[in-house]
């Protein structure tokens, strides 16, 4: 799983302009075993969000988690001929669960979450193992 966060980093760094102190500060010195760093980024700012996905610039939707560079290319080629809408975001098969608490459509707004609530929609259940065979 170490390998996978390492791999998830490097990858915002070279494809998604991410700086090094995006993915790690001095509050967060290491990488969440639990929590891929896109949305660590973006449960750690949320001043940034809500965006507007008809309004935002290549580089502001590229920090949506559930959002790749080929779906962000995709969403503003569309969006010069039409306003964006939930239904056109899972034709382009974004990870629109992900998503939809950082976005706002034509036909979308996000409720309004505690930080808590929204960490914990990010977070996997934890699961009592048995040592029965």
């Amino acid at each position: 799983m170490r390998e996978h966060r390492l791999y998830q980093a490097d990858w915002l760094l070279r494809f998604y302009k991410f700086d090094v102190a995006d993915i790690t500060s001095a509050s967060h010195p290491d990488l969440s075993i639990d929590m891929d760093p896109k949305s660590a980024w973006a449960l750690r700012n949320p001043a940034y969000f809500p965006l507007d996905v008809n309004k935002a610039s290549r580089e502001e939707l590229l920090r949506v988690p559930g959002f790749g560079v080929t779906s962000v290319d995709k969403m503003i080629a569309i969006r010069r001929h039409a306003r964006l809408r939930v239904s056109d975001l899972v034709l382009l098969r974004v990870a629109f669960n992900r998503a939809k608490h950082f976005i706002i459509t034509a036909d979308y707004k996000p409720p309004v979450f505690s930080e808590g609530k929204l960490l914990a929609q990010f977070t996997p259940q934890s699961a009592q193992l048995s040592l029965l065979l």
